[in-house]
């Protein structure tokens, strides 16, 4: 008797005894579509019902989203801190720092390379990235490169080629990062 592609159940064709699958044939020898169907039936429930579990259970631990809170930073020497926030959304963070340089100007080389120069440390060890990570800064006039470190350091890293940050430039830090915790 032919048979479905996908679950293998058995059906009539004008060939076939009439009504076999439906009664079994007179001597049970064929199998009853009914209970062929109710077999599938049983087991996409079971799966159906455990995936509804597993889906409660992800959103009982679903992330919440801190928005923005005070991220306790410290200025290292040459700089003030005049923002510091940051976001944190399971295990993913968004910080937005603003820095005042209030040490001498430092310039860039040709390359834009400048000496790494930590300036500010977050302070907030659940903010910490994870693993080291890049973030873009902007200044008052050039913008480069800074590094965050899993200690809570950001150091210049780079900035565009023969150019400064000068003293009072206002130096934006912004990002997003995984870190360690889960909130």
């Amino acid at each position: 008797m032919p048979q479905t592609p996908t679950y293998g159940f058995e059906f009539e064709t004008p060939q076939t005894k009439p009504g076999i699958t439906l009664t079994g044939d007179i001597d049970g020898s064929s199998p009853i579509l009914a209970e062929q169907v109710e077999t599938v039936i049983a087991g996409i429930d079971a799966r159906t019902t455990a995936s509804e579990g597993d889906i409660a259970a992800l959103q009982a631990v679903s992330p919440s989203d801190t928005g923005w809170i005070a991220l306790t930073t410290a200025a290292a020497g040459g700089y003030s801190v005049t923002t510091s926030l940051y976001r944190q959304w399971g295990p993913v963070v968004s910080v937005h720092i603003v820095l005042t340089r209030t040490g001498g100007a430092f310039t860039a080389n040709s390359a834009g390379n400048v000496t790494d120069t930590t300036m500010c440390t977050i302070n907030t060890t659940t903010a910490r990235p994870s693993q080291t990570t890049y973030a873009a800064i902007q200044c008052s006039v050039t913008s480069g490169t800074a590094l965050l470190n899993t200690s809570g350091t950001v150091v210049v890293a780079d900035l565009h080629s023969t150019s400064a940050i000068n003293t009072d430039d206002t130096v934006r830090i912004s990002t997003t990062y995984f870190v360690s915790t889960f909130n």
